[in-house]
């Protein structure tokens, strides 16, 4: 189902790479989140993740970004589990987080046929990128419960 998505983007002088995400990717994963406080990490393993999915990397060998889509309904997907690699500079993770999430809306496309996304955050730079990308901000109440 994942698409064979593998692709180069060269910004300055950044050599990124993505590569769709698989198991011997997963502690880089965990690690991402780990340095950005996350508590997400986890519940992180390979039956939580949904199976389509992306990481980018600096010259074939540092972490930058990773994302991940996740069908809601028959029309509509979520981009999930995005994150980046805090002690990478705010050029090559915003790179990377490009990278990636262009792979994801292609497969969101073109693989899953869906007809929208969403996300969630709070993050006001995220928030920022996104609305620069043609997502546009939902004012609504998210209503959750923990079950365990």
């Amino acid at each position: 189902m994942v698409s064979e998505h593998k692709g180069r983007v060269n910004h300055l002088d950044n050599n990124i790479t993505i590569y769709p995400f698989k198991f011997k990717h997963l502690q880089h994963l965990i690690d991402m989140h780990d340095a950005n406080n996350s508590s997400v990490s986890k519940a992180i393993n390979m039956k939580t993740l949904p199976k389509i999915g992306y990481i980018a990397y600096l010259n074939d060998k540092t972490p930058i970004a990773a994302g991940f889509l996740r069908r809601l309904e028959p029309c509509f997907g979520q981009i999930d589990t995005l994150v980046t690699n805090a002690y990478m500079g705010s050029i090559v993770r915003h790179q990377g987080m490009l990278a990636v999430t262009d792979a994801l809306m292609n497969d969101a496309i073109h693989v899953l046929k869906l007809e929208g996304l969403i996300c969630h955050t709070s993050s006001q730079d995220i928030i920022k990128r996104a609305t620069e990308a043609g997502f546009h901000i939902l004012n609504q109440q998210i209503i959750a419960k923990r079950l365990r």
